[in-house]
């Protein structure tokens, strides 16, 4: 698919492209927080083919002068601040809508793998990046390649880890709800902690995340699931 695209635009004489790219590229962190220069060893199939996108704009970007953004999302979350969507996910698996689903009783409980991690409270810690904060980095991208002929690949996070329990914690106070819990055994493969390091994206992009503090996640999906 990726490639027809390419093609497409050889043929079309269309020289820039921003492509959602991934945390997932990295695999299990060396060193925190996260920087372009991490080694990118993927663990699932998800990285894989996000980092073989990657390599194809490299190759174009020599061969045929297709000029490219690729903005590695740290974890996506959250809904328009304006309330612009109020589409559910469907059957989501990330945590924050099943954490909503949960408040809304829409599912019986939350189930959490791994409470045992080195971390505060012993679960996961992940970099959590708004939407909104995305929709205005790609804005940004295309800006810059309006006038510039460099291409560029940057992480997008927050830079602030939150944890399971945090974003639980903030979601029963935010929703009024009890939000019944679960701990289950870790499931392979998931880091303790992955938080990423956004200084060339502030660099190169002028960007930096405004809406991804954990009330701002909150209570933009609380907003779309409480009805």
């Amino acid at each position: 698919g990726t490639i027809n695209i390419l093609n497409a635009m050889c043929a079309a004489g269309t020289k820039r492209i921003v492509f959602s790219s991934s945390a997932a590229v990295y695999g299990e962190p060396e060193y925190l927080p996260v920087d372009e220069k991490h080694p990118t060893r993927p663990e699932n199939f998800y990285g894989f083919t996000k980092l073989e996108v990657e390599r194809f704009l490299v190759w174009y970007d020599k061969l045929k002068g297709i000029r490219y953004s690729a903005l590695r999302y740290f974890n996506a979350a959250g809904y328009d601040v304006r309330g612009r969507v109020k589409s559910r996910e469907q059957n989501p698996a990330n945590l924050l809508p099943v954490i909503m689903e949960a408040a809304a009783g829409l599912r019986a409980e939350l189930r959490i793998f791994g409470d045992d991690y080195q971390t505060p409270d012993g679960t996961g810690v992940r970099d959590y990046v708004h939407v909104n904060d995305l929709a205005a980095a790609h804005v940004a991208a295309l800006e810059r390649m309006a006038s510039t002929d460099e291409s560029l690949i940057v992480n997008l996070g927050s830079e602030a880890g939150l944890s399971v329990l945090e974003i639980v914690e903030a979601a029963r106070r935010i929703t009024g709800k009890p939000i019944p819990l679960r701990i289950e055994g870790r499931r392979a493969g998931d880091p303790a902690g992955l938080v990423a390091s956004s200084a060339l994206a502030a660099e190169k992009l002028g960007w930096k995340a405004r809406h991804s503090d954990v009330d701002s996640l909150v209570s933009s999906s609380w907003n779309v699931y409480k009805n």
